[in-house]
């Protein structure tokens, strides 16, 4: 299988790396301006970097796209203008949904196959074995490049190109968010001499599925918001004490308020459950676009 890897970064290496230990796959590579760990890669493995995507790539039978999702639109059309028909584009970037659609819009109306795949882990810790998220019509090609490099995948059921990486990102509000706190919380927790004690108190966050917990915080979020507000700004004001600014902390008080705001101002959701709550939350998020509209077109 002739393979290419557009992208020779973090991703596009570990996948190059990979792939060229199989029997089955001949790889090359392409990058306009291919990082240190790349270059000296190439020149030990005899695997070429190419500057620009041309002729050459006429043949290849899979192109891996690793590049940031800003290039995405850039990228896809010199791959359309010079694939074959019968050929599959694997999308690895983080690129938006749409720009997704539309460069698996323009793969389609040249006959090639497009498969968005969004990577949900961390690749420098786990390399190729990192979990996927698979989006498009079945690809045997596509697949079976996965299973040679070993990759855990799980299939998105009737998905699109588009749909795993908006899977990845509503995922990465979630991560990234959490990530931000520790690195404003750590900090000021060993200038306090307590690091090691607010670990043991995290433990309790093992005792059930991460999910499970997430979705219990959303149910009972409406109802104590008041209390969790004034704990919140405490714990911001401890922050600040400590000499480490609570930015994200203080735009976390902020959110309470505005749910504590909602709920004397509509009553609540209909009843405690996630459900409930998410019905609520829904209907403001309704309520705030109409009133946006209204103040646009009035504008």
């Amino acid at each position: 299988m002739k393979t290419t890897i557009i992208g020779s970064g973090q991703v596009g290496l570990c996948w190059a790396q990979a792939l060229n230990a199989h029997s089955s796959h001949t790889i090359s590579l392409s990058d306009p301006q291919p990082p240190a760990a790349a270059s000296s890669w190439s020149a030990n493995s005899g695997v070429l970097i190419r500057p620009v995507v041309s002729e050459w790539i006429t043949d290849q039978d899979i192109v891996l796209v690793c590049v940031p999702g800003s290039v995405l639109p850039l990228v896809a059309g010199p791959l359309v203008q010079h694939l074959n028909a019968g050929a599959t584009i694997i999308d690895m970037t983080t690129a938006a949904a749409q720009a997704k659609r539309e460069a698996a819009a323009l793969a389609s109306a040249a006959g090639i196959d497009y498969v968005d795949i969004a990577i949900t882990g961390a690749v420098a810790l786990n390399g190729v074995r990192t979990p996927l998220l698979y989006a498009g019509q079945p690809n045997p090609a596509a697949e079976e490049l996965l299973r040679d490099a070993g990759a855990p995948v799980r299939v998105l059921p009737d998905s699109t190109p588009g749909d795993a990486v908006t899977v990845k990102l509503l995922r990465s509000v979630i991560m990234k968010g959490l990530e931000a706190l520790a690195v404003e919380a750590f900090p000021a927790a060993r200038s306090y001499g307590v690091f090691d004690q607010l670990c043991t108190v995290l433990s309790d966050v093992d005792q059930a599925p991460f999910t499970d917990l997430l979705k219990s915080m959303v149910a009972t979020h409406p109802g104590h918001s008041v209390r969790r507000h004034a704990e919140v700004l405490e714990s911001a004001a401890q922050l600040d004490r400590a000499g480490y600014p609570a930015e994200l902390t203080g735009n976390v008080a902020a959110k309470y308020a505005v749910t504590a705001d909602n709920l004397k101002a509509t009553g609540g959701p209909s009843g405690s459950t996630f459900e409930d709550s998410m019905d609520w939350l829904d209907s403001l998020a309704q309520s705030t676009t109409a009133t946006t509209s209204t103040q646009e077109v009035l504008a």
